[in-house]
């Protein structure tokens, strides 16, 4: 039997198709698209990150030289800087985590050649080797000492905004601060700073003490997001038509088969009234075979022979029964 498609083409399945193929398909698409670009920009400022990090490190002085502000482009930007600390003045930067384990990171000024100094993030350290509370200065590793050149990434400014920490340097201990900012601590060194600081890569000499402050990972990146999302939304494209066509096919199967099941409950009402029939010829003949059981029951006799039978009756009484004796003599 060929299936029909007609039922396609009602006001119900029109609308449907619209949802499917100028609504449904072109979203998916377009929302596909939408995160493969958001995967290639973030790809692209990864790509500039990266080129930062592998560049070869500048001096400090050509790209941050004292009344600049280090930009946020300037981030990871590769910079290197010969100096010697300034132990009496370090600090200590509260409620940062590595690893997922709360500690502190220690800044410690670089005092340069010309008398400047710009701000170094040696590492951090974790609150538990620290054994005080989160609100109390804790006790700071060694740095080298004498002349030290330090390669490492130059940082903007940390603000609240970008950080989501609030800048309440000013009610905090001695030697602790919220955000590393040359504002803040400014008038809490002896020289003058360069804009921004530096988070440390390494040092010349290295720092081998056993307590020496962790370095600060770099940047990393995962993408894995974008990327599943982009597949994600294409994936419902290719499947949203293989999805209507089976809807279509199923509700052609649908009807067909209630065509078929109505076609079969008209075969059965024949076949229903030739049983009938045939109940009332079984009737008629079993009525024909049957003696009548009451007078009623039987079939009328026509009136001649009635007569006739009226006659030989008369005829039979007037006789003389045989069963009836002579006279008395």
């Amino acid at each position: 039997m060929l299936r029909s498609y007609r039922f396609a083409l009602s006001a119900r399945w029109m609308a449907f198709h619209a949802l499917v193929w100028l609504l449904l398909i072109p979203a998916f698409i377009a929302l596909g698209y939408w995160q493969r670009t958001l995967w290639k920009d973030r790809a692209d400022s990864q790509g500039l990150v990266y080129a930062k990090l592998d560049a070869k490190p500048a001096g400090i002085d050509a790209v941050d030289p004292i009344g600049h502000t280090v930009a946020q482009s300037q981030q990871w930007v590769a910079v290197t800087a010969t100096g010697h600390y300034d132990t009496a003045h370090q600090f200590a930067v509260r409620n940062r985590s590595q690893n997922e384990n709360a500690g502190w990171y220690v800044v410690t000024p670089l005092v340069l050649s010309d008398g400047t100094a710009i701000l170094v993030n040696q590492g951090w350290i974790a609150a538990s080797n620290s054994n005080v509370s989160s609100t109390a200065m804790p006790t700071l590793p060694p740095v080298p000492g004498g002349t030290v050149t330090v390669k490492g990434y130059l940082q903007p400014d940390e603000t609240t905004a970008l950080t989501r920490i609030t800048d309440d340097t000013n009610s905090l201990p001695a030697g602790e601060i919220a955000l590393i900012t040359t504002k803040d601590l400014q008038s809490r060194v002896a020289n003058t700073l360069h804009d921004g600081s530096i988070q440390l890569a390494s040092s010349t000499p290295a720092n081998t003490a056993s307590t020496a402050a962790q370095a600060v990972p770099g940047p990393s990146y995962d993408n894995t997001m974008y990327i599943a999302y982009m597949v994600q939304w294409w994936v419902f494209a290719v499947i949203m038509p293989i999805t209507w066509l089976k809807l279509l096919h199923r509700e052609a199967q649908e009807l067909e088969r209630k065509a078929r099941v109505g076609d079969e409950d008209d075969w059965d009402d024949d076949e229903d009234w030739d049983d009938e029939e045939d109940e009332d010829w079984e009737e008629r003949a079993d009525g024909d075979d049957a003696e009548p059981s009451t007078a009623d029951d039987a079939e009328p006799v026509p009136a001649v022979a009635a007569a006739a039978a009226g006659s030989a009756t008369a005829a039979a009484s007037a006789e003389p029964s045989s069963d009836r004796g002579q006279p008395v003599e």
